[in-house]
């Protein structure tokens, strides 16, 4: 998880269209399986979650990844403060047309 902060008008907006180029250069990476984008913008930060299949595929692309987050967020006026790698022991999603169980 990276987290970037500043001051940044719009921050969900502005979100979802660096979501959307994000997640067009991910797909290219083995192993990348999604991306969840958290704003907060009362705290002038967001947070970025990448899912991989597999720690090793995260690694693999960490440098890559790293260079093209850092111009994104000096891009759109931010600054990376901090990136933390997690273990996803559980992630289950449920989407408003899937069947109650």
């Amino acid at each position: 998880m990276s987290t970037v902060r500043g001051a940044v008008p719009a921050m969900a907006e502005i979100g979802r269209m660096t979501g959307e180029a994000m997640e067009g250069w991910l797909r290219d990476y083995d192993g990348y399986r999604g991306l969840i984008l958290l704003t907060d913008e009362g705290g002038q930060q967001a947070h970025v979650i990448t899912l991989w299949d597999t720690p090793e595929a995260e690694l693999e692309s960490r440098t890559m990844r790293a260079a093209m987050r850092d111009r994104l967020a000096a891009t759109v006026g931010m600054e990376v403060v901090g990136m933390e790698p997690f273990d996803v022991p559980v992630c289950e999603i449920i989407r408003e047309d899937d069947p109650p169980a």
